[in-house]
């Protein structure tokens, strides 16, 4: 999840910016402030829908499959591409964008490219179950999907998932995406269904997510983060090319709190449905010190998942 402390850095900047750009060719009349009902419009920073046709015939796919992923990087905020590129990292979970603009393809073409020579996977963080309002879309917001703030993320608000003009704006996204050269999408807030329902509804989406992905490009990645309750629906695992979960060991419901026992086996009996048909398991966690950090990393590596360990705020520190 993005912080509170991202979404008040980047919000002013970001939104002035997309704003300017919408208002001239986008919203067409639509009132930033006065939410409207009407599907969403195409959004000028974002490149027109794509043909059916893959638009990036030519560009060298992952070399690297996520199943020979050792290590990883997630950051959502201060991203540098210099330091992206230059990490040892062989997997990088990223923001499609800086502080100011989303990044260019030279910038993108140039973190999937290791300092050895080797390529890395470069996937783009996008939230399918709520809404960010320091988004390019969110001039677009609308009553008939629009839900309340999220009171753990200020910024965040709920979203009716399953509506139809919530899931065009997500595929703009990902044609937006898989255009800038991503390797493919990291999608999070896909455990919305634990409180707002339509549980099927959100596998539907993820899968209709990785359809429109792979249309665009044979071989783009879908990673899907949380909602351990849906492993168990095969429609669900082959919508997917991994699977990734903050929280495993602890902080589930309070930073630094051990998770409940049974709760831990549960979900690693999940994780494990995937780990056997060999899409890989990421974990991340978000030790509160030393010594809980070199637990858990024990307790991740014993599972045989691709641990991370991390500050909540994904700012790279």
């Amino acid at each position: 999840m993005t912080g509170p402390d991202r979404a008040r850095a980047r919000a002013f900047a970001v939104t002035c910016l997309i704003l300017l750009a919408l208002l001239g060719s986008a919203i067409h009349g639509f009132a930033a402030e006065q939410p409207g009902d009407r599907p969403p419009t195409p959004c000028a920073q974002c490149p027109a829908s794509a043909p059916d046709r893959d638009q990036t015939m030519g560009r060298s796919g992952p070399s690297l499959a996520p199943s020979a992923v050792k290590s990883w990087h997630y950051q959502l905020q201060n991203i540098d591409p210099g330091a992206i590129a230059a990490s040892s990292a062989d997997m990088a979970v990223i923001d499609y964008g800086g502080e100011e603009r989303p990044f260019t393809k030279d910038e993108v073409d140039a973190m999937h490219h290791k300092p050895d020579g080797s390529r890395r996977i470069v996937l783009a963080y996008m939230s399918i179950g709520e809404a960010e309002n320091y988004r390019w879309y969110w001039p677009l917001r609308s009553r008939a999907w629009l839900g309340r703030e999220d009171p753990e993320w200020p910024g965040n608000y709920n979203v009716r998932f399953w509506h139809p003009d919530w899931q065009a704006i997500v595929f703009q996204y990902v044609d937006t995406i898989i255009a800038a050269g991503f390797d493919g999408v990291y999608l999070d807030r896909v455990d919305a269904f634990e409180t707002m329902g339509h549980r099927d509804d959100m596998v539907e989406l993820v899968n209709r997510v990785s359809q429109r992905a792979k249309s665009k490009r044979a071989d783009s990645l879908v990673v899907s983060q949380n909602g351990d309750a849906l492993i168990p629906d095969p429609k669900f695992r082959r919508a997917i090319d991994a699977f990734a979960r903050e929280d495993l060991f602890y902080g589930e419901n309070t930073d630094g709190k051990r998770n409940l026992a049974d709760g831990i086996r549960r979900n690693i009996g999940r994780l494990k449905m995937l780990a056997a048909e060999g899409k890989p398991v990421f974990v991340v966690e978000y030790p509160r010190d030393d010594d809980q950090a070199r637990t858990v990393w024990r307790e991740i590596n014993a599972e045989s998942f691709i641990g991370l360990l991390a500050n909540r705020a994904l700012d790279g520190r």
